[in-house]
């Protein structure tokens, strides 16, 4: 068997919008490595083909692949799956524990709690005119952060069968004012440049980013201040995780080049094929099978020390959520300056959940 990489854009948005030129000059490649949450845009436009036939139709064959349910629902489309995930990256709370300490926080262990990261939040802003308590990345693409607090509260963005928004209820108000409570304990906003800088400089309590930035973060924070990494606090029983999910999606239509792709997927899902993910880049794996496995994460932890607090949200975590509208950027745009006005106490809470859900029936149409 023989792969041939080509890289076709520089990162996500533009390998997709050159796979939907090239689907229409039937210049396909035979498989390609996308976003997750491309799934449904690819299987839509027939770009993706379906996978159920080289399982027997039966999730729970894809077991071995340790797949999480989070997950494997993700990449259904219309009760297809359409992609094997590779690897995946989740919201992480980035902690200087020296700051911490200076306010009084003595546990081993970063905060655990909304309240908990409130109260250190607050002191630490106190403690001078120069400090932030916290930072949160609310531009993130697919407004992330509001997701991932309205899946951690049980929440979803749309109903399943994507008829009516559902982010307008309970759930979708605590996320809103979770983000308006941490948003106290900002002191300036900032471009996410700036933001991961001024926590690298160690001007920063806690800032709030993909896991995906633990390497870099390390190594800046090596020698300036002791960094930690904590989850991000799940507060219902039935909560769960938005990550950002990228994996293999088969196109080609030959049945002799559809299972060559099976099989180097099925690889791709592998502890070998994780395992070169984890060396080579700071995603996350996916295979919570090979997770499970002693001498795995024991190597893993080895690679990314700071994750060890982290793995254990890989079972419950899905993936991001895109709109299916052709006005899915401006809808989140739209939610990004909705968060930014909560997190700076320009609106209430209630109000930027008002205006979130009829600008986004508007843009659906």
């Amino acid at each position: 068997m023989s792969i041939k990489f080509v890289a076709d854009g520089d990162n996500w948005d533009p390998l997709l919008n050159n796979t939907i030129r090239a689907s229409l000059v039937n210049s396909l490649p035979d498989a390609s490595w996308q976003v997750v949450t491309y799934a449904a845009i690819l299987a839509n436009r027939k770009i993706a083909q379906p996978l159920n036939q080289f399982f027997g139709n039966d999730l729970a064959s894809l077991e071995p692949l340790g797949l999480s349910k989070a997950i494997s629902e993700a990449i259904k489309v219309n009760g297809d799956v359409c992609c094997v995930p590779y690897g995946t990256t989740i919201p992480v709370i980035y902690c200087n524990m020296d700051l911490l300490r200076r306010v009084g926080y003595s546990k081993q262990q970063p905060p655990a709690s909304w309240e908990e990261i409130h109260e250190i939040g607050l002191k630490v802003k106190a403690l001078d005119d120069n400090l932030n308590g916290g930072f949160i990345e609310y531009t993130a693409s697919n407004a992330w952060m509001f997701q991932t607090l309205l899946a951690s509260y049980g929440g979803q963005m749309m109903n399943p069968a994507r008829t009516s928004i559902a982010f307008n209820g309970e759930e979708g108000l605590q996320a809103i004012t979770t983000l308006a409570r941490f948003g106290e304990t900002v002191r300036t906003d900032m471009s996410t440049e700036q933001a991961r800088q001024a926590f690298k400089a160690g001007a920063t309590a806690m800032h709030i980013q993909s896991a995906s930035g633990t390497t870099s973060t390390a190594k800046a924070a090596n020698g300036r201040f002791k960094l930690a990494v904590a989850q991000i606090p799940v507060a219902n029983p039935q909560g769960r995780m938005a990550g950002a999910g990228h994996g293999f999606f088969m196109f080609t239509k030959d049945p002799i080049k559809q299972q060559v792709v099976w099989e180097f997927m099925k690889f791709a899902a592998s502890q070998k094929a994780q395992m070169i993910l984890a060396i080579n880049s700071g995603y996350m794996p996916i295979n919570l099978v090979a997770l499970k496995d002693a001498a795995f994460l024991d190597e893993y932890l080895k690679i990314n020390p700071l994750h060890r607090d982290i793995v254990g949200r890989l079972a419950v975590t899905g993936d991001q959520f895109s709109f299916p509208s052709d006005n899915t950027v401006k809808i989140v745009q739209m939610m990004s300056e909705e968060m930014r006005g909560v997190i700076f106490q320009r609106t209430t809470p209630e109000a930027a959940l008002q205006n979130m859900t009829n600008q986004t029936k508007d843009l659906l149409g």
